[in-house]
């Protein structure tokens, strides 16, 4: 019988609580009857003429044969045996055979009515729940009186009833006892069906709590509440028992998964539930006890049996039972996929959240999160007066290791790269993947900036070792650059700019580790308005102008160290409205970084072009050399503009010489590469500026479609004070003419020097010495007077000599050749 709730007595009703209350109502009544019986025999008077025909003593025996069988009753009920079948049928046996010996004693006594009291063995019968053996009591009963009373009259000769009274006293007891065996059956079905719905009100309580507690869409409470509320309706061991991994399985709950899973699920898959016993259960798994078997329902999710609920019952199993299970079993499905399904939202949010504030490829913290954890850290500085450190950190080399050996190649590296910049970090700091291959660290808590440097040199350290990929082994270094609070700013996004800054700094100079400087700096408050002036000064019309300084041959027809006027270098000046004539430094750096030096170039072009041409009506031919920036170089687009603004100076095309420093070639050689033979194909010559400074020039004098170098002034301002400075401009000039290159030199600042360039065979020079950047009206007027070192008549200076003509690259126009229309 399962355990149900019953509130009008705070607890439960066990298995035999109506056989106790019961028993507890015919033990008072047995006591009763034993004190009626000892006041019988003491406060019998009999009938006048009669007389007792046994002493009174005797009645000790009945009554002390009721009060024993009392007493044992109450042992046998405290040891929990006064149920037993065989005890209750010799009790009531024992409570017959004293009331027949109670009549014997009385029997010569007709007005006696203690025949009646074979009534009482017939009611305990009908109390217990025997309607149809009480009958079978009564039976016995009256037999027995039968043969009592003719034994009574003619064995003993003692006076007993005549025929009829005998007769009206076993009918009175039939009568009594058919009346009472069918009211107590009848009450017994309304008894059993009040119980049974008590039961079922009360697992249906039950239920409701257990459901109400199962919709916390928390899978591990469902699994708890749905097992206590099977063991709250009687059953055992109860567990839930899946193979999805989605659900806490048989091994969270301390059991396996059993091997008779799947038949259990199939056998009770029509039905709902399915009972096993030792003998029917798959596998010869052993249950509890003997006389218990499994009862096992089926959880589903969309049709499909995803976990069974199993509990041991005592056999056989009420289907009532079987099917509270199995209605658990169904809640319990529908509480699960609840829960699962809020479990995966739950994670998917999550996964959500973790992806926006982490980087998908190496883990770590983006951006957003490594700016959250940097105000922290700051603030946690303030308050604690420390120095909080921002390290921005570039892989060196890294897109070269992307194009060669594939992006899979170089998302493996960035892992192990993150792997050990973080184990080389302390508790409390922050890496983070800002970029391709740029890492930010976030550490705080420092006495002073010694130690952030410290940190700086550790992880590239990390870097320094080899890294293996896909069996190669990998060598990258790594840039690295400092800011840190409170000296560089005290705000997360002007630490992680000038960190940045920094970082650039390092990679351009090659030095590692660099802290902020405000002179690296292009973004100061300074930089941003100039950029903002000069956004506006391109299209305002005499602000931006190209000044030109002229550039002579070496060795001219009359042997002497300057020959004739062969070109210009174009170098831009602005006009600015309110700081006066600023030079390129002054805000051509500012522009690089910006799409602006695109209009800055395509501006100068125009206007030096359009000078060049105005000087051809004037009888004047010099070519004209324009730099080039590094982000004009990579656009694709600055040929076609190029050719344009070609077509519409009429100037021809081998007049114009661009320069490009080694440096421009450094960012994508390949682009810049592609670049240069789009412009040689348009006729255009190509010179590399500052020539011998560059960590590559002899593979760039190999490879690249050049027409001219130009050697630095850092050479040529010391060649006369310096041997080793003469001696590599006479290197670069013959190195320079065996390739079939022109030489221009750089920086001329006295005609000691201009005579020693003619001396080692140079081209062309220009300097202060020949002439200073001038307008184009006063090229022209300086290109009619005397150039410095140049004596009247052209008489050579002794021991000049003059080269011998070289060819010209392919596409190049002699400096004598006629101009084009």
């Amino acid at each position: 019988m399962p355990q149900v709730s019953d509130p009008s007595r705070g607890g439960h009703l066990r298995p035999g609580d109506d056989a106790a209350g019961v028993e507890t109502v015919i033990r008072r009544a047995r006591w009763f009857a034993a004190v009626l019986t000892a006041l019988q025999f003491t406060l019998y008077v009999a009938p006048d003429g009669l007389h007792l025909p046994f002493p009174r003593w005797w009645g000790a025996l009945p009554v002390g044969l009721l009060i024993a069988v009392n007493l044992e009753g109450l042992r046998r009920l405290r040891r929990g045996t006064a149920f037993a079948p065989g005890w209750v049928t010799a009790q009531i046996a024992a409570d017959g055979g004293i009331m027949l010996l109670l009549i014997s004693m009385f029997t010569f006594d007709p007005t006696s009515a203690l025949w009646t009291l074979l009534i009482m063995p017939v009611l305990e019968s009908v109390l217990r729940g025997w309607s149809r053996r009480s009958l079978a009591v009564f039976g016995v009963l009256a037999a027995a009186y039968v043969v009592h009373q003719a034994v009574a009259t003619f064995v003993v000769h003692r006076p007993g009833g005549s025929v009829d009274s005998v007769t009206y006293r076993i009918g009175v007891l039939g009568i009594v006892t058919t009346a009472s065996a069918l009211l107590a059956g009848r009450l017994t079905r309304q008894i059993a069906g009040t119980a049974a719905a008590r039961a079922e009100a009360a697992q249906l309580r039950d239920l409701a709590v257990a459901t109400r507690r199962m919709s916390s869409l928390d899978v591990p409470t469902v699994v708890r509440e749905v097992t206590g509320a099977a063991e709250a309706f009687g059953f055992t061991g109860v567990r839930l028992l899946s193979r999805n991994d989605g659900l806490p399985g048989g091994a969270v709950a301390g059991h396996a998964v059993p091997a008779w899973f799947d038949a259990a699920a199939t056998a009770a898959e029509d039905s709902g539930y399915a009972v096993f016993d030792d003998t029917t259960l798959p596998d010869g798994e052993a249950v509890e006890a003997p006389g218990q078997g499994v009862v096992v329902a089926t959880v589903t999710a969309g049709g499909a049996v995803e976990a069974l609920l199993a509990g041991v019952h005592d056999l056989p199993v009420d289907p009532g039972d079987a099917e509270g299970l199995v209605l658990l079993a169904a809640h319990a499905s529908a509480a699960l996929g609840n829960a699962l399904r809020f479990e995966e939202g739950r994670a998917y949010e999550q996964r959500l959240a973790h992806q926006a504030t982490h980087d998908a490829l190496t883990g770590l913290p983006n951006r957003a999160l490594l700016r959250d954890r940097a105000r922290d850290a700051l603030a946690a500085g303030r308050r604690g007066g420390t120095c909080t450190g921002l390290l921005y950190i570039d892989l060196d080399r890294f897109k070269e290791i992307n194009d060669v050996l594939g992006h899979g190649t170089g998302d493996r590296l960035l892992q192990q790269v993150a792997t050990r910049v973080t184990g080389r970090l302390r508790p409390g700091d922050t890496c983070a993947r800002v970029g391709g291959d740029e890492f930010v660290v976030v550490s705080g808590g420092h006495a002073g900036p010694a130690t952030l440097f410290d940190l700086a040199g550790s992880l590239r350290g990390a870097l320094v070792e080899p890294f293996t990929v896909n069996g190669l082994e990998l060598d990258v270094e790594a840039s690295v650059g400092l800011a840190w609070a409170p000296e560089h700013g005290a705000d997360v996004d002007v630490l992680l700019r000038r960190a940045d800054v920094a970082m650039y700094a390092a990679k351009t100079r090659r030095e590692g580790v660099v802290a902020y400087r405000e002179a690296d700096d292009r973004l100061t408050p300074v930089h941003l308005s100039t950029l903002g002036d000069l956004r506006r000064a391109v299209d305002a019309p005499g602000q931006l102008v190209p000044h030109y300084q002229p550039i002579v041959e070496l060795s001219g027809a009359a042997g002497g160290p300057v020959g004739r006027f062969a070109g210009v270098e174009a170098l831009v000046r602005w006009h600015h409205p309110v700081r006066g004539l600023l030079v390129p430094d002054d805000f051509i750096p500012v522009a690089e970084g910006t799409s602006v030096i695109h209009r800055i170039t395509d501006r100068v072009l125009e206007l030096s072009l359009a000078a060049v041409r105005d000087w051809g009506t004037r009888g004047l031919r010099p070519d004209l050399a324009v730099n080039i920036s590094a982000r004009a170089l990579l656009d694709e687009s600055f040929s076609r503009r190029l050719s344009r603004l070609l077509d519409g100076s009429g100037v021809a095309a081998g007049r114009l010489r661009l320069e490009i420093t080694e440096s421009t070639l450094l960012n994508d050689p390949a682009r810049a590469v592609v670049t240069m033979h789009r412009l040689r194909e348009l006729g255009v010559c190509l010179s590399i500026d500052d020539f011998g400074t560059g960590w590559s020039s002899m593979s760039h004098l190999k490879t690249l479609p050049l027409d001219e170098i130009k050697i630095d002034r850092s050479f040529v301002s010391d060649m006369v004070r310096s041997p080793r400075d003469a001696a590599v401009v006479h290197a670069i000039v013959d190195l320079a003419h065996s390739l079939g290159l022109r030489v221009v030199a750089e920086g001329v600042e006295d005609a000691e020097v201009l005579v020693a360039l003619a001396a080692t065979g140079c081209d062309m020079a220009q300097g202060f010495h020949i002439g200073r950047p001038m307008t184009a009206r006063q090229v022209q007027a300086w290109a009619g007077s005397p150039v410095p070192g140049q004596a009247a008549g052209a008489v050579p200076v002794p021991g000049a000599r003059v080269p011998p003509a070289r060819p010209t690259r392919a596409g190049a126009v002699p400096p004598d050749a006629p101009e084009a229309t």
